[in-house]
């Protein structure tokens, strides 16, 4: 098994500007690789690349293609302003484009107003509940999340109501002080659809927004608190709404989905 440090550290080896890294069994979603881990690869080479950066702000990935096997990672500044800086990267394999994405850093400014989501009452603590261990067979990337149940349909749990709230982190405890890379890992988890309808074969995700709400990515022993929601199926599509806090209940992101479901 390849964990998250691994992974990470032989691909920014390879570096620097063209990386490569082949793809290991325990990180595929399917016949691709699993959204979470690629798009926090093509973050992982611009923050190699560009040590200097203001925080991130907004990310927006479009899933295109299968990547398999052989990836290839390359990133370019589309503009660099005074307060913005704004990058494209792409991660293709020998099956063709794979996962591109746009990532734009910001420097903080003062503002006479300030508004922000209230702390999050946390029902139960990571402690206080079993690991999740999924029924029948699970996509083989689920191996790197350990996750607690703390409400909401499980997977592949007939529901009318998909809004399921869970803590998860990574196996791997190296990265559980790493911050904002493992977050994006840890934050494309399976989405709400996929525990609500009968002979759900597969999902594929499109999309991925992301807007980041502070640059402090810290949290206790690795563990976040993930809301993953629907309130739209139809004509083959789900739109897919998750939200994040870490331990202390301070909401860090917010992010939306568009998923192809097939039967």
């Amino acid at each position: 098994m390849s964990s998250y440090t691994q992974m990470m550290e032989a691909f920014l080896a390879s570096g620097p500007h063209n990386y490569k890294t082949n793809l290991p069994e325990t990180w595929k979603q399917g016949r691709t690789a699993f959204g979470g881990i690629s798009s926090a690869l093509l973050l992982a080479a611009i923050l190699n690349d560009h040590n200097d950066l203001p925080p991130l702000r907004t990310m927006q990935i479009n899933f295109i293609g299968p990547a398999v096997d052989d990836l290839t990672v390359t990133s370019k500044i589309l503009r660099k302003g005074k307060n913005n800086v704004t990058f494209s990267a792409e991660l293709d394999s020998d099956a063709g484009a794979g996962t591109h994405g746009l990532f734009t850093f910001g420097v903080e400014r003062t503002l006479d107003m300030v508004m922000d989501y209230p702390l999050k009452d946390i029902p139960k603590r990571p402690d206080e509940l079993e690991p999740y261990v999924p029924r029948g067979e699970a996509p083989s990337f689920l191996v790197n999340f350990d996750r607690r149940w703390v409400s909401g349909p499980t997977f592949f749990e007939q529901s009318d109501n998909p809004d399921m709230l869970i803590w998860t982190r990574l196996t791997d405890p190296e990265s559980w002080d790493k911050g904002l890379l493992p977050l994006v890992v840890l934050a494309d988890t399976p989405p709400a659809a996929f525990g609500t309808i009968s002979g759900v074969r597969a999902l594929s995700s499109m999309n991925w927004n992301i807007n980041f709400l502070t640059d402090d990515f810290s949290t206790e022993d690795g563990w976040w608190l993930m809301r993953s929601a629907t309130r739209f199926i139809r004509d083959g599509y789900s739109s897919q709404l998750i939200q994040i806090w870490n331990s202390e209940g301070r909401r860090v992101m917010d992010s939306m989905q568009h998923i192809a479901i097939f039967q």
